[in-house]
């Protein structure tokens, strides 16, 4: 379940509650999340940790953050690729390679992030539907798509 999606407290048009929520109509809410993750691509686990953290953000699932040191740095090849949230910052982003498998633009920081989302400095996401996820040993989310 998700804060920030759909109707949930956070998000743009929460459902009926017994508070009022002032602030911005775009919410980030960021917060640890100490339980084992790990993620796997290709067969292979390119992180586990257990120092990640959520991000929910007004209308979209959440996303977990993890410590760059925290990936396999081997598969990490950086790109040209950048994007702008007008809420995080700028994001530069990686492609992951195990063998002859590859994903451009997998993974993303924000070098030099908001300071509303300072914490998140530091701190590298992946497209959750592109890898597969485990949370506490059980399989969350398995790639949609398939690489080449």
């Amino acid at each position: 379940m998700s804060l920030t999606f759909a109707s949930a407290p956070l998000s743009a048009r929460p459902s009926s509650t017994n508070y009022a929520i002032d602030g911005p109509k775009h919410r980030l809410f960021f917060e640890p999340h100490p339980r084992r993750i790990r993620a796997v691509f290709a067969g292979r686990t390119v992180l586990d940790t257990v120092r990640g953290a959520l991000l929910h953000e007004s209308n979209l699932l959440p996303v977990v953050y993890v410590p760059i040191e925290d990936l396999d740095q081997s598969v990490l090849e950086p790109t040209d690729h950048h994007t702008r949230c007008p809420w995080k910052g700028e994001a530069s982003y990686w492609s992951v390679r195990v063998g002859d498998m590859v994903h451009p633009d997998l993974a993303w920081c924000y070098d030099f992030p908001t300071r509303a989302l300072s914490p998140i400095a530091g701190l590298i996401s992946f497209y959750n539907e592109k890898v597969d996820i485990v949370l506490d040993g059980q399989l969350l989310a398995r790639p949609t798509t398939h690489f080449a």
